[in-house]
């Protein structure tokens, strides 16, 4: 139905549309239009506005092909040119497209209005719903053939008042909703069959004012009070209220009237038609019900709420809001206001502040603020926003929650000092600790010279050797672990071949191990893998790595130290033991510092728990990476290093 619509505005008398037609065509619910002799659409009524969503000057340009499905396209641009070319009236079925995209099937007809040489001079069409109801009874289809008749005799012009008024009745009549009409005096001096039919009244107790006792009493005021303002400013109206059926139900309809115009534009009366609207208004007090406990629940939770509009104004804050804050709804209308308010003092912030908040308005995000409250004091707010919908206006609105989170932020604040208090007692410590070794040390080799023959000094001289050494190395693992812990770790970097720097390593260890009755093996590849850091560092990850296998390795064990590369450019070191193995709980928090498994255990077999952690200090400092895999007690331990190959430029993999 390839039809353009010239552009028409709502409100005004099209020219060459009857007035008379044009009431009727406003008060009935049918998708209503008008055309001129040459099919070109230059009248649509305000129920096809409201079904399709199309302003009058969308109508012109996109014509009825955007709204008629395209299975019955075809069918109708048909018929439509069929009737065009005949000039002869035509009925068919189709389904139009809602505003939301949805498709109903609507009963269309088109009439030609003939001019006294029987050519169309204007066309008058309706659609109606016949998606959930029935069609019109038989009788509207023989009022609009009664009226088709009566016009095809000659113009509409020439029809009498008195003519017009009949018409009007034989449509209205069998019309499938409630039709009324007024004179000058404002008394009713016709209502439509369908309105005694619901109403159970009769001519004689409907006409006049008597239709008022059909209205709920809680809304006859209203309903006469703009039924008399409207009247005496002769202006169009429109009011919802409750109208009582013949048993007795109230049914919720909405009343729309226009001013009636004689020939030459004398007032009249009114025309309005009544529409049961019944189950939209129980939704809409539903929907308002549920907005009511909404807004019960934002005001009554202990988190403070805003909602506000993509136009920054403040739609609504909740009690929590302006008791935290400290201020009042009217001191923060606006984002803007709140803004300059609760950052003022940091002038710098406002911007990214506001920018912030509106960006999350446009998708849910999250971001951490320090607000000044009223009494100047500095509290630090989590703000989560999402999208709202849209209110009444059109306006897009957002949620705002704001967690405070202060006390927290202070917490953490105290931990972290308490964190650096302990790093540097312990550093303080170790170099306690550490300065006595150095005296006992050489006191023990002067011991040694002397003890000559004598097997109990020999000993004993031994043991506090062993035990100077095990200590000074527990002090040397806290020195570390708190350099790195402070940042104070200098790398010595340069260009290691890591297969070399573990092989050498290992075999320095490879003693300690057999020592112990393990057995170390060795999987590395025959060609160089190259990294870029601190070869003294790296050593000391590896010695740590495997010192802690050995140590929770039984005789018999073995340890394995495997290397390999990935394709993302890593360097990838394995050490794998036989050993006792750990819970799946121990892996989370084995690089912690002073982390210990099952503590009977890790007594007997010593140790403070610090050289895995100084491991992950010490990858991390290179840009790797280290973790922890084992199947349980009993089965063993492996420690995953990856390391950043340092590839030349021609090898490095893509980002």
């Amino acid at each position: 139905m390839d039809v353009a619509l010239p552009g028409c505005r709502c409100g005004d008398v099209e020219r060459g549309v009857d007035p008379q037609f044009r009431l009727l065509a406003e008060a009935l619910p049918q998708l209503v239009w008008g055309a001129r002799s040459d099919g070109a659409c230059d009248y649509v009524n305000g129920r096809w506005r409201e079904y399709t969503g199309l302003t009058a000057e969308q109508a012109r340009d996109a014509g009825l092909d955007a709204v008629v499905h395209p299975d019955d396209a075809a069918r109708g641009a048909a018929a439509w040119h069929a009737a065009l070319a005949r000039g002869a009236a035509f009925e068919l079925e189709v389904r139009l497209r809602r505003h939301d995209g949805a498709y109903r099937w609507f009963l269309g007809r088109a009439e030609p209005i003939q001019d006294t040489h029987g050519r169309a001079a204007r066309w008058f069409g309706t659609f109606t719903d016949i998606d959930d109801r029935k069609r019109a009874d038989e009788g509207l289809h023989d009022g609009e053939e009664r009226l088709r008749l009566a016009l095809a005799g000659g113009r509409v012009s020439e029809l009498t008042l008195r003519d017009r008024e009949e018409l009007f009745r034989n449509m209205a009549d069998h019309a499938p909703v409630m039709i009324w009409v007024t004179g000058v005096d404002a008394s009713c001096t016709y209502l439509n069959r369908r309105w005694y039919e619901l109403t159970g009244q009769t001519e004689e107790t409907g006409l006049g004012f008597g239709w008022l006792a059909a209205v709920h009493p809680a809304d006859k005021a209203a309903a006469a009070e703009t039924f008399w303002r409207a009247h005496e400013r002769r202006e169009p109206f429109r009011l919802d209220y409750r109208l009582r059926r013949g048993d007795g139900a109230y049914r919720w309809c909405i009343d729309s009237a226009s001013p009636r115009l004689g020939p030459d534009g004398e007032f009249l009366g009114y025309v309005g038609s009544v529409i049961d609207i019944t189950e939209r208004k129980e939704a809409e007090l539903l929907l308002r019900e549920s907005e009511e406990r909404f807004r019960r629940a934002v005001m009554a939770t202990p988190f403070p709420i805003m909602i506000h509009a993509d136009d920054g104004q403040v739609v609504s804050v909740n009690r929590a809001w302006t008791e935290i804050s400290g201020y009042t709804v009217e001191q923060i209308s606006s984002i803007a206001e709140w803004t300059e308010r609760a950052y003022g003092p940091r002038k710098g912030d406002v911007r990214s502040v506001i920018d912030a908040l509106y960006g999350m308005q446009r998708s849910s995000g999250e971001r951490e603020f320090t607000i000044t409250t009223a009494s100047g004091e500095l509290r630090t707010w989590v703000f989560s926003s999402a999208p709202l919908g849209e209110d009444t206006s059109g306006r897009r609105l957002v949620i705002s929650i704001a967690h405070d989170i202060t006390d927290r932020k202070r917490a953490e604040a105290a931990l972290q000092e308490a964190d650096r208090r302990k790093d540097d007692f312990l550093a303080m410590l170790a170099h306690e600790l550490r300065n006595p070794l150095g005296p006992i040390r050489n006191a023990v080799e002067v011991l040694q010279r002397v003890a000559g023959q004598q097997p109990s000094l020999v000993r004993a001289c031994g043991v506090i050797d062993r035990q100077v050494s095990h200590m000074a190395r527990l002090v040397d693992d806290l020195l570390d672990v708190s350099r790195v812990a402070r940042g104070r770790v200098q790398l010595r970097e340069e260009r290691c071949e890591l297969s070399r720097l573990l092989r050498q390593t290992a075999e320095d260890y490879r003693s300690t191990l057999e020592a112990s009755g393990l057995r170390l093996e060795l999987d590395l590849p025959p060609e160089p893998l190259w990294v870029h850091g601190d070869p003294t560092r790296l050593s000391q990850v590896l010695s740590n790595v495997l010192h802690n296998a050995g140590k929770f390795t039984d005789p018999g064990g073995r340890v394995t130290v495997a290397l390999s590369a990935t394709a993302e450019g890593s360097a990838v070191v394995r050490v794998r033991d036989t050993g006792i193995g750990m819970d799946p709980a121990m892996l989370a928090r084995v690089f912690e510092p002073f982390s210990q498994a099952e503590r009977s255990l890790e007594r007997s077999r010593g140790g403070l728990g610090l050289g895995l952690a100084l491991v992950k200090g010490i990858v991390a400092l290179h840009g790797g990476t280290v973790s922890a895999e084992s199947h349980g007690i009993g089965h063993g331990t492996e420690v995953v290093l990856h390391l950043p190959l340092d590839l030349p430029a021609s090898l490095t993999p893509p980002a």
